[in-house]
This record gives structure tokens, sequence and C-alpha cells, in this order.
């Protein structure tokens, strides 16, 4: 009778440390250094520097860690903020100054559409967000003991947070309130969100619904929202979202954004302009005053109901609820009718890739803006409508989430 052998691709054991040189970073940060003809990732180090790195995970090509001790700073570093950095997963790039951010993040969008057989053109100036202060919505996690703050950069560990470096100050200071007076007993998951008429409102995310019914009778004896729409500027109109719906986190940069999208569209009385994947309204709305017509798509009921609230009587303005996942262009009634010339793109991560293959279906669009949260299905998307005859114009970084490696671009392409 024949034996089975023992098993023997077991993952090879690693060092507890090792000392290397930086050398490059990664797209999302990280430093990378080479040990032994292993590459090694490291968070917290920076090209240039001398690191001692306790390594956390492995295999036979690559190894991860942690930068433990530096031998000298690089001129690329900053020294965090917040004195949970490194602990808590919030915030990935607090070691590395602003402008570094910046330019890293402006070589992954370039690295992305090269990798798609882009000639990328100059980018144009990143819109530059304040380092810190800028975030009016986030989302927290509560522990067993009832302790409020992030998840650990490692794992689902709760690391409570007192004072968060990226919040603006009105929901720092609702935070603090929630964290030691709420009764968040049964309590996993809430978020908290202050809008731009500095109503807070309070979103019960995971919970029983014992407790979901005691935070949330709670917060309304604070006075915040709770199922009550919030308010937000969008343009000349005011556009609204209830507490734990979408809106963008940054709001000083996305009403630059809507300018700049604007300008890049060269828009005049007499476009007609389709906004697809466009929630509430936030971006056709605030245009809406610029151009003949406008024409919204998005999946979710709710932010339907609410883009067709605000627009009031506008009967220019025209939001219909309808999944661009599972639908074509086509499709979706009245819009081929709309005889569009100027198409807005602002996709959710998975990007538009259905529509993007689909776009010759609105026939007389000539501009194209496309705002995007991951530059790999942007990349992705662009090279779908090169297909189609689209010439990409312009590309340029949107800085709406400094200290975190997330990544958003807005790229003008022209017929």
């Amino acid at each position: 009778m024949r034996r089975n052998s023992p098993k023997s691709n077991k993952a090879a054991k690693i060092p507890s440390t090792v000392n290397l040189e930086i050398t490059r970073f990664s797209h999302d940060g990280r430093g990378i250094g080479h040990v032994d003809g292993r590459v090694v990732m490291v968070f917290g180090a920076v090209p240039g520097e001398q690191c001692t790195v306790a390594l956390e995970q492995g295999n036979s090509k690559l190894w991860q860690g942690r930068a433990v001790k530096i031998s000298h700073n690089s001129e690329y570093r900053s020294e965090p903020l917040c004195r949970l950095y490194g602990q808590c997963g919030g915030c990935q790039q607090q070691h590395l100054s602003h402008a570094t951010q910046i330019s890293l993040k402006e070589q992954t969008i370039r690295d992305h559409l090269s990798r798609q057989q882009f000639t990328v053109p100059e980018l144009e100036p990143a819109l530059r967000s304040e380092p810190y202060g800028y975030r009016h919505r986030a989302r927290f996690h509560l522990s067993r003991s009832g302790q409020v703050g992030f998840h650990a950069s490692k794992g689902h560990e709760v690391v409570p947070v007192q004072h968060c470096p990226v919040l603006i100050e009105p929901v720092q200071l609702a935070l603090k309130t929630l964290a030691a007076k709420a009764p968040v007993k049964g309590v996993k998951q809430v978020e908290l969100v202050v809008d731009d008429y500095d109503q807070i409102g309070l979103a019960v995310i995971e919970a029983t619904l014992v407790a979901k019914q005691a935070v949330e009778a709670w917060a309304r004896e604070q006075g915040w929202a709770v199922e009550q729409p919030l308010s937000y500027r969008s343009g000349s109109h005011r556009v609204t979202a209830a507490p734990g719906e979408f809106t963008q986190v940054n709001r000083s940069v996305n009403e630059r954004m809507i300018v700049q999208l604007a300008h890049w569209l060269r828009l005049t009385p007499n476009d007609r302009l389709v906004d697809l994947f466009c929630g509430n309204g936030n971006i056709s709305l605030a245009l809406s005053d610029k151009v003949q017509s406008v024409f919204g798509v998005e999946s979710s009921v709710s932010a339907i109901q609410q883009a067709n609230d605000a627009k009031g009587d506008k009967t220019q303005a025209r939001f219909v609820a309808e999944n661009l996942f599972t639908t074509l262009l086509q499709d979706v009634a009245g819009l081929t009718e709309f005889n569009a010339n100027v198409v807005i793109l602002d996709p959710p991560r998975a990007g538009a890739e259905t529509v993007c293959r689909n776009m010759d279906a609105i026939v007389g669009a000539e501009r194209l803006l496309y705002v995007s949260c991951d530059p790999a299905t942007m990349a992705r998307d662009l090279k779908h409508l090169v297909n189609q005859h689209w010439h990409l114009r312009k590309v340029g970084l949107i800085d709406m989430f400094p200290q975190t490696r997330h990544i958003e671009t807005m790229a003008l392409l022209e017929k």
C-alpha cells in the first residue's frame, strides 16, 4: 500500500527582523526594499532610509512588515500628527509630507494609465486639500466594552479614538460626546456626519434593535438628526442626504471639484448634460444653472428622490432611478431622446465598465468628464472609451483624502 508523502510546500519561515535600504515607494505609500532577492514592503518607511523592519508575513518572493528603527529620516518624511498612527487603520500616509503624498498619488495615476498603453498627458495641477481637519463624515466601530474608535491597522480589534485630526471640529466634538455619554451597549458600528449648515447627524449601521432604538433616542435628545435629511450646498441649490447615506467627505474640495469640472467641460447655456451615477444631484444640480438641461441617472431610489426634491420647479432637470451595472444606456427611459452632448461619469470604486463599453448609445456626446475614486478601474474604463474614438485630453488628481492611500481623479475626454 502506497503512503502519501508528507507535504513539502510549507510556508518558508521568515526572520523576525531584517535590515535593509528603502529604494522606492509602492502605490499605497509603503517603502520597498530587497533582501536576498525578495521584495520587502515596509509600512512607515521612506525611500533613502536604512531601516530595521519587523516582518509580519511573507512567502518565497515577498515579505511584509513595518519599520521599527530608522537610521536617518528622509526629506520626504513628516512627523505623524496622530499619536495612534500605525495602530489605527484609518490613515496610511501620515509619515509622509503632504507634498510627497500628492506626488506619490500622481505617479500612481500615471502608472495605471501607462499599463493601459496610454500616452499620459502632463497632469493638471492637483486640487489640493488642507492636510488635516477636512472630513465631515466618518464611520466608527465599537468594542464589546463600548469603546468608540476605528479598526486597527491589522485585524478587527477596535482602537479607541478620543481625537482624530482628519475630522472637522464639529464631528470631533460629536465623537467625544458619543464616546462619553451615549448608551452604546449592543452597538457595533455608527456613522457621524455634519452637514454644510452645522447640523450633526447619526446613523446606526450595526446594532441590536434595542440598542439601535436607545442610541437613536439619545441622539435626538442631543438635537442630532437621525432619520431626517441633512442639507448640503450644490451651487445655488441645496441637496439632501440622510445620515448614513453617501456624501463626499471633503466638502471644500467637493465645491472646488465642481468649479473645475465646469471649467474643463467649457459648459455653455446650450449644453445638454447627462450625469451618470449622479447620486443626490451633488454635481448636476450645481451645474444646472450653466446648461440648457440635465438628466441624472442613479441606482439609489432614495438619492433620486432627494435630487428631484432639491430641483424644485426646475423643469430642465430630470432624475431617474436605474442600475447602470445591469441596464444598458439605451434602455434607460428617456435617455437617448434627451440628446445629451456632455456626459459626466462619477461611478463607485468598481468603475463603469459596462457603461463605457456602451457609450456610443449617447450618440451626440462630444465631451466627457470621468470622476474616479480608483485609478485602476478608471484606466480600464478609459481604454474602452478610447476604443470608441474618444481622446484623453486632461487628467488631474483631486486631493480628496489626505493622509490615506485613497486616490480621486478627474479625466476629460473629447470626441
